[in-house]
């Protein structure tokens, strides 16, 4: 899909990787629909690209149930890409209920609702991609983020899930399995000694770069993606093999699905 004269939709876009994307999808003609905690720097941001923000707290059930209705009231969504995250550091049995549910509600369930409004309008236009950005924290987890882990597991399964009910129509997924990236998140997961010395032994054996992903790097190879419908975008390259040993079996379902008719009930 072209993303010139796209609409694009953005969640997670205020700061972090989300602006870098927002950013990228806007250098390639894209119109695109912000949305953020934050209205101040939603507007700011807003304004320098052209597009237009769209204030929503997504761990606000309310708020994630009219966010496709708001934004589409102002035109179709071409291209939803759920990038917005927040991750919860530390012991998993020392964690609140309230923590658990905030987290998962971002990082999974927003994701699955915005899609599921999004995918009637998007099959009827004949046109139409979802981008799920997860992690590899969804493969190889370790102490200190199991709770971020596990949401971003079920985020890569639900891709993979819609992808093979999406077989056959004009709508594309594109599943973004990426390390660490240069943003505040990678500081706080490193303020946890566990995890720092988790990731310490990984640099070690050079299971991982020396250095972070460069968040516009990251946000260009989205929109490549996008613009040559991949399935999947896993950075760095080095672990594309730990990436392949959970998606082979998904791969493996999804051929056998060749020929069989999804539309009738």
């Amino acid at each position: 899909m072209q993303l010139r004269n796209s609409r694009v939709l953005v969640t997670g876009a205020s700061r972090g990787l989300g602006r870098n994307i927002a950013q990228a999808m806007a250098r390639r003609g894209a119109d695109v629909a912000l949305v953020a905690r934050n209205a101040e720097q939603l507007e700011e941001l807003a304004k320098e690209l052209g597009g237009k923000a769209y204030p929503a707290d997504l761990m606000d059930p309310a708020a994630v149930e009219e966010l496709i209705g708001r934004v589409e009231a102002d035109g179709p969504v071409d291209v939803i890409i759920n990038n917005a995250g927040v991750d919860r550091v530390g012991r998993f049995y020392e964690a609140s209920s309230a923590d658990v549910r905030d987290l998962l509600q971002v990082n999974l369930i927003a994701p699955m609702e915005l899609c599921r409004q999004v995918m009637p309008g998007m099959i009827k236009r004949g046109r139409g991609h979802i981008v799920n950005v997860s992690s590899m924290g969804a493969i190889s987890t370790g102490p200190g983020v199991t709770l971020y882990g596990a949401s971003k597991a079920g985020l890569s399964h639900f891709t993979a899930g819609i992808r093979s009910e999406l077989r056959n129509k004009p709508v594309n997924t594109t599943l973004v399995q990426i390390g660490e990236v240069k943003t505040d998140m990678i500081d706080h997961i490193r303020s946890f000694g566990p995890a720092r010395r988790t990731i310490e032994r990984s640099l070690k054996f050079r299971m991982i770069p020396q250095e972070p992903l460069d968040a516009d790097m990251v946000a260009e190879a989205i929109a490549d993606a996008v613009e040559k419908e991949k399935k999947h975008v896993i950075l760095p390259k080095r672990i594309a093999a730990m990436a392949y040993l959970t998606e082979t079996p998904r791969r493996v379902s999804e051929l056998m699905l060749t020929g069989i008719d999804q539309d009738s009930d």
